[in-house]
């Protein structure tokens, strides 16, 4: 997103900040910018991690200022989160950084238990193979594959299987999903020999506008009721086509239907909340944007951070 929009968007919902409840259709959180992934923590409460934050951040639908934060040591990028149980999973984007680097940190499978008071602790092991996994499940050497492939969406499958979406590399102008059969076993909370990630064929996507339009990749995708809703956009941040919401009943075929329509402008949509199966939020990076004066990145976040969200009615 370029810095003009950052900056327009910032006004927008530092306006709208204060007054606004849960029912509203757009409202911010607080305390960090860069908002990647969220999975819920109970009925009212959500975790969100940032692309670039130590801790992950635990709000209460609609207010504003986190209740608590659990903290995250040498994890950067986390892109998607999932719940199985009382399990929450989350994923790095295992690309490269801005640098070109191929950085350890950027490239974990993580999990964090949920207690009954609502609080997270770290649960399990990192596994730290799955870019080597995922590139033997696409034909691919994970060299090639490293150069290209951003992780962003995850979702928990009914089985306690977990999705995985690709923002890139898209094949033949279609988005990927993957799916890990296996994940208690690789983080070491499951029976059985862990060996390596079980990985089933992709499933591609077409989350374009149409014949003849550019395709999408996946930022998010979420298990609603007993299909998938699917936060499409464009490859690259701020590009063409804009963002998209589509549904997916999980056919192997990849074929998908128009989703709820909702006016992201002035937002970068990453990660979606489902509250239950009518009503639902998607989160927006605002990383980059202007507050007063400084550009908000998480690394060392200004007092004033917040992210901007939208209203879902399912």
């Amino acid at each position: 997103m370029s810095n003009s929009s950052r900056v327009i968007l910032l006004a927008v919902f530092s306006s709208l900040v204060g007054p606004l409840t849960a029912n509203a259709a757009h409202h911010a959180y607080r305390g960090i910018c860069e908002a990647s992934a969220a999975a819920l923590v109970d009925k009212s409460h959500v975790a969100v991690a940032s692309d670039d934050f130590s801790a992950i951040m635990i709000y209460q639908r609609g207010k504003p200022k986190p209740v608590t934060k659990f903290a995250v040591d040498d994890v950067t990028d986390i892109e998607g989160s999932a719940r199985v149980g009382d399990t929450i999973f989350w994923l790095t984007s295992h690309s490269l950084n801005s640098s070109g680097e191929d950085k350890k940190k950027r490239k974990e499978l993580l999990a964090t238990a949920v207690s009954a008071d609502g609080t997270l602790s770290n649960s399990g092991e990192v596994y730290r193979n799955l870019r080597a996994d995922m590139a033997a499940a696409l034909g691919s050497s994970e060299d090639s594959l490293k150069t290209h492939l951003n992780i962003e969406g995850l979702a928990a499958t009914p089985e306690g299987h977990l999705l995985i979406g690709l923002r890139g590399p898209l094949s033949d102008n279609r988005a990927i999903v993957l799916e890990l059969a296996n994940p208690m076993q690789l983080v070491k909370l499951g029976t059985g020999d862990v060996g390596s990630a079980q990985i089933t064929p992709p499933v591609m996507m077409d989350l374009s506008d149409g014949p003849g339009t550019t395709g999408r990749g996946v930022r998010d995708i979420a298990l609603v009721g007993n299909r998938y809703l699917v936060l499409a956009g464009s490859e690259p941040d701020g590009g063409n086509p804009p963002p998209k919401l589509f549904w997916w009943d999980g056919n192997k075929e990849g074929r998908v239907t128009p989703g709820p329509e909702v006016d992201f402008k002035g937002m970068t949509p990453e990660a979606i909340v489902v509250w239950n199966d009518q009503e639902g939020e998607i989160l927006s990076d605002s990383g980059g944007a202007l507050i007063k004066g400084v550009e908000c990145a998480d690394k060392d976040p200004p007092k004033d951070a917040f992210f901007p969200t939208v209203d879902l009615k399912f």
